[in-house]
């Protein structure tokens, strides 16, 4: 998802890390300095695993088969140890999830070092350049792809193509096709593989439009048949009529709701996108304006308060019943259901209008700087594989492959998962700007640009314009164009 102000000045802050980086003595880190949290380091994983051998669990109902990669771990990493760095959270719970069940199969010993969130940037940036103790990473897809822009990161197609060494159950094929080249490339080369996916949803109050009362008015007052919205014009309409101020019989104050900060979307609705392969505006043109247009007319079925809101506070507010229809972050689905909601049980799930949703995500990638690679890539293989990856599903990781979400067992243990798994087929663009070192800087410019759109201190082409023209200024200062 787009982070957190916090996180995303982390991100801006890479390239004075990895310079930095290059006059200070090798920073490592230990288990004892990376997390709090039981079980998050190498003892204690170790330990769940020499306990006893470990049966297959079973997910919803789905037995998990395949513990030891196809055959191909047969407890010939014995005395060996991966070590991994990622963040505090579902990423660390989801991967010490797994960790006891390669333990067992591999015979190596697995240490995770997750990070708060306010340094967890600094700490993995810091260790690929000079630190050297991680042989992996999981971490948000932009950061991974900046790795991999500052040599940091192995390809490894050179692993997923030998045969005697992968997975004979690997099936890159199987990995939703916008995910695998979303976070798995990076300028063509085969660095990562997807570990957890975000894609934005439509979240609408379905009682509302279920209501056979709300729907013969709707009916009446617009002429058309009240449904979910599938074109940027029926969403306009839907929320016009949801919004009390322009109908007085709107069952809910506001007909759309949306974040102040970390909203990227209006880039992508009618085809346009952040950079080009040579990272210049992709988005200065007739698509570009026509986005920027949207917030225009969204903002006039919102709370007036929208624009102060990050994604947690718009989350609070649609689950205090009083907004139709949000474009949202799976995460708030949990927030609709949690105790105190007054939403609970009322909300659907839908595709985006236009079929754009804004993609988001996690990635695992390989050091280049690992002194074992191929445990580290047998290990990323393995958290990520169609049993194993089921694991995670409790910790808030959800699947990344297709065949996981065309499980009836999976499909209907989740009712967010059949829109999830076909929204996350149809995106293709990440929410953050894809562009080593400087992704940051560009959002809060992005957010600068919509901000004054809204205010009416510019027009949508000439915040355009404007906006293109700084993204073309801050990338040549990174010395990523001429």
């Amino acid at each position: 998802m787009k982070k957190s102000r916090k996180t995303r000045k982390a991100l801006c802050f890479c390239a004075a890390v990895l310079a930095a980086s290059m006059m200070f003595p090798a920073c490592s880190t230990s288990p004892s300095e990376s997390s709090s949290a039981p079980g998050s380091s190498a003892e204690s994983a170790s330990s769940t695993a020499s306990e006893a051998t470990i049966s297959a669990p079973e997910v919803s109902g789905v037995k998990i088969e395949d513990l030891d990669a196809g055959g191909t771990l047969t407890g010939q990493y014995e005395g060996k140890k991966v070590v991994i760095g990622t963040r505090q959270g579902e990423m660390e719970n989801g991967l010490k999830a797994i960790a006891p069940y390669f333990e067992e199969a591999s015979g190596a010993t697995v240490e995770i070092n997750a990070f708060p969130e306010a340094n967890y940037m600094d700490k993995v940036q810091l260790d690929l350049s000079s630190g050297h103790t991680f042989d992996v990473i999981c971490m948000p897809v932009a950061f991974v792809h900046g790795f991999a822009e500052s040599g940091f990161l192995q390809e490894i197609g050179q692993y997923t193509q030998d045969e005697s060494l992968a997975s004979p159950n690997l099936d890159l094929d199987d990995f939703i096709p916008s995910l695998l080249e979303t976070y798995g490339m990076y300028k063509g080369t085969f660095y990562a593989l997807p570990f957890k996916p975000d894609v934005q949803l439509l979240f609408y109050r379905k009682d509302l439009f279920e209501d056979e009362d709300i729907q013969a008015d709707f009916k009446e007052k617009t002429g058309n048949e009240l449904k979910v919205p599938e074109t940027i014009d029926e969403l306009y309409e839907t929320a016009a009529y949801f919004t009390k101020s322009l109908n007085p019989d709107s069952p809910v104050e506001y007909g759309y709701n949306m974040m102040g900060f970390g909203n990227a979307r209006f880039t992508f609705t009618f085809g346009g996108k952040d950079v080009d392969a040579n990272f210049a505006p992709g988005f200065n043109n007739e698509a570009g304006v026509k986005a920027m247009g949207t917030f225009l007319e969204l903002s006039k079925y919102c709370t007036p308060e929208w624009q102060q809101f990050d994604f947690d506070g718009a989350n609070n507010y649609f689950a205090q019943g009083e907004v139709a229809m949000m474009e949202q972050w799976p995460g708030l689905s949990k927030v609709c259901e949690a105790e105190g909601s007054k939403v609970a049980g009322k909300v659907g799930y839908a595709l985006t209008p236009e079929a754009t949703p804004t993609l988001g995500g996690w990635s695992i990638a390989l050091s280049k700087s690992s002194d074992d690679p191929e445990l580290g890539y047998k290990f990323m293989e393995y958290v990520t594989s169609k049993d194993m990856e089921l694991i995670k599903i409790e910790s808030g990781n959800d699947p990344c492959r297709t065949s996981n979400y065309e499980r009836p067992e999976i499909a209907e243990s989740n009712p967010i998962y059949p829109v999830l798994g076909e929204s996350l087929s149809h995106a293709k663009i990440l929410a953050d700007f894809d562009v080593p070192f400087i992704s940051s800087k560009l959002n809060d410019l992005e957010e600068q640009t919509i901000d004054s759109v809204v205010k009416g201190e510019k027009t949508p082409e000439e915040a355009i314009e404007s906006f293109a023209a700084s993204v073309t200024e801050e990338v040549k200062a990174a010395g990523l164009a001429e």
